[in-house]
């Protein structure tokens, strides 16, 4: 891995701390706009980071966390039907999904830290973080989906392998 990503996954030791005040009940934080900026600055962050990852890593060689394999398989099992190399919002969010997803997220709680915090999501695997690209879900929701991405060879259009060059030595 390069020196520029690896400073990029210094980042997470920041973000943590925020990540812990935010991590409260919600109703604890409500119309806070400095958690509020808080929060989209450590969303901002994990997206770029994670994308850094993508352009650096072969996908299908990227681990996420410990229980990958675990997380897969039960996004399976849950979600057969599933394509995500483009994802609807519109299903993504509506009532039925949202109560499937919950169901889902809580079987992480405890076991995948910060299970539900709010992660920014690409929608079409294909294409790169912008605002029509990108939607709100929780954490392990994420990991699922990317997941299922990386194993499926999806992300492999964002490898971007570094060039070595070989320079010549004066004689």
């Amino acid at each position: 891995m390069d020196k520029e990503i690896l400073e990029g996954l210094s980042d997470f030791g920041q973000v943590s701390a925020v990540g812990a005040a935010l991590s409260g009940r919600a109703e604890d934080y409500v119309n806070d706009p400095t958690l509020e900026m808080a929060w989209a600055e450590m969303a901002f962050r994990h997206s770029e980071t994670y994308f850094k990852l993508l352009t650096a890593i072969e996908c299908t060689k990227l681990r996420l966390t410990p229980r990958d394999d675990e997380i897969l398989e039960h996004f399976h099992r849950a979600f057969p039907k599933l394509h995500v190399d483009k994802l609807d919002e519109a299903a993504l969010k509506a009532d039925l999904s949202k109560t499937k997803w919950r169901e889902f997220c809580n079987t992480y709680e405890g076991v995948v830290e910060d299970f539900n915090f709010g992660t920014l999501l690409r929608l079409d695997a294909a294409g790169e973080y912008s605002s029509e690209n990108t939607t709100l879900v929780p954490r392990v929701q994420f990991l699922a989906i990317e997941i299922a991405r990386n194993r499926a060879g999806l992300n492999a259009v964002h490898h971007r392998p570094a060039v070595k060059q070989h320079h010549k030595h004066p004689a």
